[in-house]
């Protein structure tokens, strides 16, 4: 029942995700909507990885938050459990979102700033794998995922472009920031870094 109104809400936030707070994903080209796959809250379950039933259970030392696997905008396999241990800053965005393309400057520095004790990645969404794949092209220096199902946004409990999620050395979120509220970003990242 929980999986069924979570397919429901899910694509909702979605969609209310805009980079002015007017539009939503239906008005981008290309764009598209998380499916009505089932997702869960962050640390519901044990992993998006892991089976039930008798199967494996994920390493305990792999926070909830990061036992999940993804592709990266190059195909490649990314395993979320690879973050553990340091901090990690996580960039929602999405192609056509000129907030995010404005943003770009900022996740460089801070990637080339840090990039020796935490760790950056981009999480493109809202659009075509292609447009996904294109938009990373422009930003150096970090990890892309491409999402364009919406399971990791689900996951981050992230409904608008462009959003960061700061996540301490011990997987817990310190930090997030909506549309509009990253001005504070490389101050929480001096914070979890202590």
């Amino acid at each position: 029942m929980r999986r069924l109104a979570l397919a429901v809400v899910a694509p909702l936030a979605l969609s209310l995700a805009a980079c002015g707070g007017e539009a939503t994903t239906a008005d981008a080209p290309g764009s598209t909507s998380a499916p009505d796959s089932p997702s869960e809250s962050p640390g519901d379950t044990p992993s998006d990885s892991a089976a039930t039933d008798g199967a494996e259970q994920p390493d305990a030392a792999v926070p909830a938050l990061l036992d999940f696997t993804s592709t990266t905008v190059a195909g490649e396999d990314f395993d979320g459990a690879s973050l553990a241990g340091r901090p990690v800053v996580l960039w929602f965005w999405a192609p056509w979102c000129p907030t995010c393309r404005g943003q770009v400057p900022q996740v460089e520095d801070l990637a080339g700033t840090y990039g020796d004790e935490v760790s950056v990645v981009g999480i493109g969404s809202l659009d075509s794998a292609e447009a996904i794949a294109d938009f990373a092209r422009d930003v150096e220096g970090i990890t892309h995922l491409e999402d364009t199902d919406g399971v990791l946004w689900q996951r981050f409990g992230v409904t608008e472009q462009s959003s960061f999620v700061v996540l301490g050395a011990d997987g817990e979120v310190a930090f997030e920031a909506g549309y509009g509220g990253e001005d504070d970003l490389a101050a929480e990242v001096e914070a979890v870094l202590g």
